[in-house]
């Protein structure tokens, strides 16, 4: 019998992830023999390790948190929107090794494909001035949306990721002051269980309000959203899912359906939380 190609996802925490049934559920669908792991990786080594990946043949790699910076200071090549965000989340393991960041696609497809949202010149404000931030901004610049605020607890680091992508940085108390389309907590407020600090009404005219944050249960930005009077709330578990599709189709050629994975991944996702 043929081996299986082998890829995996490297990270520190790790065990939470669901990429290995996500990944093993686009393999399913297309016929495809894959071997598909998570691996934690310990703090300063993520070098070390990629390389013994590399030595062993496995075919490429996803890389979620702390390693988005080592991943693209590991890459030989960089694609252009891995670039323009300066983080990698998806290695392809080649005769030079190729850096992609998929989080940006993945979103913009979630939400164009999903929820039926047209980016082009609507408002957006993003919650939120880490990382992931950067990995969103070059794909929604893209859709040429009206304008971008970015709203943070500590301004200057807003004001940092406006001068870089060329978008507006705002206080948090501002935003209920204008008008927004589409609203997205790019914070980590939901895994502490908390609000960002916005006002109710900032949701009063949001078509969109998303949560990169996923779970069994809405997150209170998603209650937050819809008791101020958003039209539809979503959390991040469809980014997930078409970020990976991204990865894999880097890896396979091909881009999987993902509608029947979105469909398994929540359904484990609410089996683990009944444990």
């Amino acid at each position: 019998m043929t081996k299986p190609d082998r890829y995996a996802v490297l990270g520190n925490p790790i065990q939470h992830s669901f990429s290995p049934e996500i990944h093993q559920s686009f393999a399913a669908e297309l016929g495809e023999n894959i071997s598909y792991e998570k691996i934690e990786v310990p703090i300063g080594q993520f070098a070390e390790k990629a390389e013994e990946l590399l030595d062993e043949g496995y075919k490429g790699c996803n890389i979620t948190l702390p390693f988005k910076l080592d991943a693209y200071k590991f890459a030989d090549k960089l694609t252009e929107r891995a670039r323009s965000c300066g983080a990698v989340n998806t290695l392809v393991f080649g005769n030079k090794i190729l850096g992609d960041n998929t989080d940006g696609i993945g979103f913009v497809t979630d939400i164009t494909s999903r929820f039926g949202f047209n980016i082009t010149n609507a408002s957006i404000l993003v919650l939120g001035a880490g990382g992931g931030v950067r990995g969103l901004l070059p794909s929604l610049l893209e859709q040429n949306p009206k304008w971008i605020a970015v709203a943070n607890r500590t301004l200057e680091r807003a004001q940092t990721l406006a001068d870089v992508f060329g978008v507006d940085a705002i206080p948090y108390e501002a935003t209920a002051a204008e008008h927004f389309d589409l609203v997205i907590n790019a914070t980590s407020t939901s895994l502490s269980n908390i609000v960002p600090p916005v006002p109710e009404s900032v949701f009063a005219e949001v078509s969109l309000a998303y949560d990169l944050v996923y779970g069994a249960e809405p997150t209170p930005f998603m209650e937050l959203a819809k008791k101020g009077g958003a039209k539809k709330v979503a959390d991040g578990l469809g980014m997930l899912i078409e970020q990976a599709a991204e990865s894999y189709a880097d890896w396979r050629g091909t881009r999987p359906d993902t509608s029947k994975t979105y469909d398994l991944i929540r359904r484990l996702i609410r089996e683990r939380a009944a444990k």
